[in-house]
């Protein structure tokens, strides 16, 4: 298949990521092409090694806050792609004038949700709905439980998946500190992280984005010493090698997380996850993993000590049932699902149109 995914005007896909949907686009487009599918990305640039294309239809653009101009130049310029050797679109962010300017595709349209539904998303995902074909798919059962409710549909649901091969399990010797990942704002919640930390008398390691500079100012860098340690926004390959001496990774964001990305590279690098159960999703009930419904970090040091017990290999065995390669697979298979349906209804219509037997069969809805 030749498959064009699209991300957003400016958006970098070079690592350091700024969240985890670059890292999920790079993973995807890099799978499908290991496994003979042609994809382009959209995106403002990305590694100069990338096993994609890059296509780059807009130029100058380098905001994730348009004004009323720049949306309607981004608009015209997304319009003019020629889309006609592209079996499917798959589109991963949240950008309602390029999401509108691309019904006028004539294509099977995807939408990975990888946020909760707040208003303005579900506003505009309602439109869609309305307006097009458009497929939408789930990341998580939380995810799909709040966009079946908030669309009133039946979302396919595929979980996210990683590479393992860049996450290598280490052993449990030499683990010397607790770590947290993240980006650096007041709902990822790194506050509980040193407060736990210090009163554990543990080291702590802060990796992240700074996305809130006035949270860091205020909540991080007061307490950075020799015991808490903040390592800058990191590549992956540089957190893998964080993951190496950890004891444990905090997860302590305090909204519904959609996914937990991070928390599933550490547990596929051998490292329990402790955290709050908004961190993580619900369906990760696994020893590996250990969780309190409270928002207490105090809450959290008993399972800090009860995770020094948790072997690497436990871990790593639990993550390797979300790897990138089942995740593409499920893509793929929903993909030529839906490309055949399609194929199957214009059959139908055009049946129906030359008055032919068969008019009244009509193609199931894909679930």
């Amino acid at each position: 298949m030749t498959i064009l995914l699209v991300s957003g005007p400016g958006i970098s896909l070079k690592e350091p990521y700024n969240s985890g949907i670059e890292a999920f686009i790079v993973s995807l487009a890099s799978q499908l092409v290991n496994e003979g599918h042609v994809v382009d990305v959209v995106a403002g640039e990305a590694a100069s090694g990338a096993e994609f294309t890059l296509i780059n239809p807009f130029p100058g653009s380098a905001t994730d806050k348009p004004n009323f101009f720049e949306r309607f130049r981004e608009k015209r310029q997304f319009k003019k792609l020629d889309v006609d050797s592209y079996d499917v679109i798959h589109y991963n962010m949240f950008y309602p004038h390029l999401l509108r300017a691309g019904l006028s595709f004539n294509k099977p349209l995807f939408l990975t949700l990888h946020s909760p539904a707040d208003k303005n998303r579900i506003a505009v995902y309602k439109e869609l709905s309305r307006r097009s074909n458009m497929t939408f798919v789930a990341i998580s059962d939380r995810v799909k439980r709040e966009w079946d409710q908030a669309l009133g549909i039946d979302i396919p649901l595929i979980h996210n998946g990683i590479d393992m091969n860049l996450w290598p399990t280490s052993s449990s010797r030499g683990r010397e500190y607790l770590l947290w990942s993240a980006r650096i704002n007041e709902e990822k919640n790194v506050a509980a992280a040193i407060r736990l930390a210090k009163h554990m008398q543990l080291p702590l390691k802060i990796a992240g984005r700074i996305a809130d500079q006035h949270y860091f100012d205020k909540r991080v860098k007061p307490h950075l010493d020799n015991q808490i340690e903040y390592v800058g926004h990191v590549t992956q390959r540089e957190l893998s090698s964080l993951a190496k001496k950890a004891s444990a990774y905090l997860a302590t964001a305090t909204w519904q997380e959609p996914f937990g990305l991070a928390a599933l590279e550490m547990l596929a690098s051998g490292v329990p996850v402790v955290g709050f159960d908004t961190a993580v999703p619900p369906s990760w009930a696994h020893e590996s993993v250990s969780t309190t419904s409270s928002l207490r970090w105090q809450d959290l040091v008993e399972l800090v000590e009860k995770s020094h017990a948790i072997s690497p290999g436990t871990c790593a065995a639990f993550a390797s049932n979300m790897n990138i390669q089942h995740m593409t697979s499920n893509y793929v298979k929903l993909y030529r699902a839906v490309l055949q349906q399609q194929e199957t209804g214009e059959k139908a219509i055009l049946v129906e149109e030359r008055g032919l037997p068969g008019a009244a069969h009509q193609p199931q809805p894909l679930t």
